[in-house]
């Protein structure tokens, strides 16, 4: 059986592990710095969110329906959407929050 019969055949089996693996170390270094990640941001997108949630509708900021917009980005396959995009999101928006990652931490270190 020649090589190109062979891998139409059965290369796909060896194409799916390789993809699977190249994404998994493609986010290795991500998946590690959310350990350090300062417990303190979660607790101020709650109060956000919170804030925004008991807004009434008709008379939402622009602030706080920007943040629903981004959500409903997010949901969409193409867009990377994790904690830190949306720290910068907010951050961005104008909120005041607390530093991202803990004090021992240096990203990139």
């Amino acid at each position: 059986m020649s090589f190109s019969r062979w891998f139409w055949k059965y290369g796909y089996l060896l194409i799916i592990p390789v993809a699977l693996l190249f994404f998994w170390f493609d986010g290795s270094a991500e998946r590690d710095a959310q350990g350090y990640v300062n417990p303190e941001v979660f607790s101020a997108f709650d109060k956000i969110e919170t804030d925004c949630n008991a807004e009434d509708f008709d008379q939402q900021s622009a602030s706080c329906a920007s943040i629903y917009r981004f959500k409903k980005e997010c949901t969409q396959v193409t867009k990377k959407c994790n904690s830190l995009t949306y720290y910068e999101f907010l951050k961005s928006s104008g909120f005041t929050l607390p530093v991202y990652y803990q004090a021992d931490y240096k990203p990139g270190a």
